[in-house]
């Protein structure tokens, strides 16, 4: 009928150290890609819409919804990874969350690049 998995194994401290650790790296990734669209947005506005009242306004509304946006991400992410630990999912689930950041910061890159 039932059996239960007996290579299943409990978390370490080890295991939630290495949690903490991509954590921080997404956190510092999160940081890397605000600044990245920081600059894309100045030279977006700059090339797209020149001198223009409206400039510090898109800039703000702009920076807010990205600052939000991986602000909502990071703080989601914690208690989605320390569950990964429990569940022997950890790089899986880290992947998952950092590979919006990566994509983000690349378009950010190819974005400022291009102009």
């Amino acid at each position: 009928m039932f059996t239960t998995k007996t290579d299943v194994r409990s978390p370490t401290r080890l295991d939630y150290v290495a949690c903490y650790c991509l954590y921080v790296l997404l956190l510092m990734g999160s940081i890397v890609t605000l600044l990245i669209w920081r600059v894309t947005i100045l030279l977006m506005i700059a090339t797209w819409i020149g001198l223009s009242p409206a400039n510090g306004s898109i800039y703000v509304v702009s920076m807010l919804v990205i600052g939000l946006g991986l602000f909502m991400l990071v703080i989601a992410a914690e208690p989605y990874l320390s569950n990964g630990v429990k569940r022997g999912q950890l790089m899986h689930r880290f992947v998952r969350v950092a590979l919006p950041v990566i994509i983000a910061s690349m378009l950010g890159l190819l974005l400022t690049s291009w102009m």
